[in-house]
């Protein structure tokens, strides 16, 4: 079929059809490996004819043929990701027959082998088109998704707990490479069903895997999701308070997603304070996780009023003895102050200075905490705020933090090594998520006064003096910080060479290897090692503590080969 005269194509075509009509059940242990071998050819004209006759094969032949229909359903799958259009198409409307051949009864025991086809599909894709969104061209089709739904909807409508598992999280794979386009010609079924056996009596496993397939469609599918906001903003509320962490941390992440779409924000935000105040540590954490997403998703739309009564109640939870909920409710703060009035931003200020010097170990790191995270979100509203100097003092201060009082630390004592001591006992134990939270409030406002011409001197020798706490994790966080200033803007950082390059020289000797990796990274960074002879010489100067092979060595690093200090915020703060 790879003849250009039309005539002879259509001859070829009309003969290969009668050839597949009438052969018998010997004969398509012979057909079906030479049509496999067709579509795998190096000829895009032989792969779209032999996708072809594999979809007239499944449609027109009266013989048994789901026994192959799992090879090639997989075969097709993967061909749904092919350089040439027409194959792509030939592809998919044979895998459409291929399917309507399979009674539906039989349907949900090909999910795994969909899933993984898929996956190769996705793979082949993402390494021809590094850097941009993955999307099979099969999948950017009109009514793509019509022969796949069935497969899964029967896995999630008949299926076991297992199986509706695969199913759920197969089709959250599948919309993933799906054109919004496409994904917005079928978001109602899909999204039906799914918030049906969300409010089922499902194991966790169910509810997580299918709320991670809502937030893809809810990202995917914008608008066209508008009629079922209340039932998912009513699901994803109740599954905050699931007992599964899974469920709860996928259902926050779910609401603050779909908080975009929505006009009405004052009563979600209002709802969600309401559950603060009661409830367990870890629905806290995950109303907080919430609120955090919705602010950040439609924070502009959040009323004065609540957004007032949501920082009175957060600021509470600052001072909580649960790390996880102190956490939370300073990343809420954080994303809640690119909101605040001038006036609101004071009052925080005011509040996260007073309650950073008293004497709870736990008020301090969740004033720390929230600094960090305004830092982050909106470090503008310190570097030009009237307390900036108050707030520099403080972080100085908070670098000497270094014991705490802590009976849980003699709590997990006598858990593991049952010694039997009084019940008012305590012990010290050294704390350094104080100092750490100072040090990445320092790294921030340092970034931000870079960019925009403020003083750095202070901060930079505070950084430095960071890079020479005790703990290896303040140490290592100085030097990205540090690191992450250079990429910013390197010509202003390097007027404090002077005193960098014997700090830095110091830790690239550290004896932890966290601290020396980081080290090296952040010195490629400070004197632009890769960029040739003269920059190493000049390192050569400051880093008396090194060799000249040795900084050689660095200089062959790749320059981006680390996590950035960015995505390094996106996992921590």
């Amino acid at each position: 079929m790879d003849d250009e005269d039309v005539d002879v194509q259509s001859t070829a075509k009309k003969a290969a059809e009668t050839i597949v009509l009438v052969i018998d059940d010997e004969g398509v242990e012979t057909l079906i490996p030479e049509l496999l071998r067709g579509v795998n050819d190096n000829q895009a004209s032989m792969r779209r004819g032999a996708a072809y006759l594999i979809g007239f094969l499944f449609k027109n032949s009266k013989l048994y043929l789901a026994d192959e229909a799992p090879d090639m359903m997989s075969t097709l799958i993967t061909l749904l990701s092919d350089t040439d259009n027409a194959t792509v198409l030939a592809a998919w409307e044979a895998f459409s027959r291929v399917v309507g051949s399979v009674p539906k009864e039989q349907l949900p025991t090909h999910i795994k082998l969909v899933r993984d086809a898929v996956s190769t599909a996705r793979d082949k894709e993402r390494r021809r088109r590094k850097g941009v969104p993955v999307l099979l061209p099969g999948l950017c089709l009109p009514k793509a998704l019509q022969p796949f739904l069935p497969i899964f909807q029967q896995g999630l409508i008949s299926g076991s707990a297992e199986t509706k598992e695969q199913a759920a999280e197969g089709l959250g794979e599948l919309i993933d490479v799906t054109s919004e386009k496409t994904l917005r010609e079928v978001v109602v079924p899909i999204t039906g069903p799914l918030i049906r056996i969300l409010g089922d009596r499902f194991p966790w496993q169910v509810k997580s895997a299918i709320l991670s397939t809502l937030t893809i469609i809810i990202a995917k599918g914008g608008l066209a999701l508008k009629p079922f906001l209340p039932q998912l903003q009513t699901t994803f509320v109740k599954c905050l308070q699931d007992s599964n962490r899974s469920v709860r941390t996928r259902a926050a992440s779910a609401l603050g997603k779909l908080s975009a779409l929505s006009t009405r924000i004052d009563p979600l935000v209002s709802d969600l304070l309401s559950m603060l105040q009661s409830g367990d540590d870890a629905v806290k954490e995950s109303v907080l996780s919430a609120l955090k997403g919705v602010v950040r998703h439609a924070g502009k739309s959040v009323s004065s009023a609540i957004r007032s009564r949501g920082c009175t109640l957060l600021k509470d939870l600052l001072q909580a003895d649960a790390d996880d909920v102190r956490s939370s409710a300073a990343k809420a703060i954080g994303t809640l102050s690119q909101y605040m009035d001038e006036t609101e931003t004071t009052d925080l200020v005011q509040t996260l200075l007073s309650m950073g010097t008293l004497p709870d170990w736990c008020t301090r790191h969740g004033a720390l905490l929230t600094f960090s995270s305004i830092s982050r979100h909106c470090p503008t509203k310190l570097c030009h705020s009237t307390s900036f100097p108050s707030i520099v003092d403080l972080l100085k201060d908070s670098l000497k933090d270094d014991k705490v009082l802590a009976q849980f630390a003699l709590l997990c004592y006598l858990k593991y090594h049952c010694v039997s001591m009084c019940s008012n006992s305590c012990l010290f134990v050294e704390k350094f998520p104080v100092r750490e939270a100072s040090t990445k409030t320092l790294g921030r406002l340092l970034c931000y006064q870079l960019q925009f011409g403020g003083s750095t001197l202070q901060l930079v020798q505070l950084l430095i003096l960071a890079s020479r706490d005790s703990s290896t994790e303040v140490r290592r966080r100085s030097l990205s910080c540090i690191k992450a200033a250079a990429k910013i803007n390197h010509s202003a950082l390097a007027t404090h060479i002077s005193i960098l390059g014997p700090a830095i020289g110091d830790t690239l000797k550290d004896s932890s290897s966290p601290v020396r990796v980081a080290a090296e990274r952040c010195a490629v960074h400070v004197f632009q090692l890769t960029k040739g002879a003269d920059y190493v010489t000049t390192a050569q100067k400051h880093l008396t503590n090194m060799t000249g092979l040795e900084v050689r060595r660095l200089a062959k690093l790749p320059v981006e080969s680390d996590d950035s200090e960015s995505s390094d915020d996106e996992r921590r703060t």
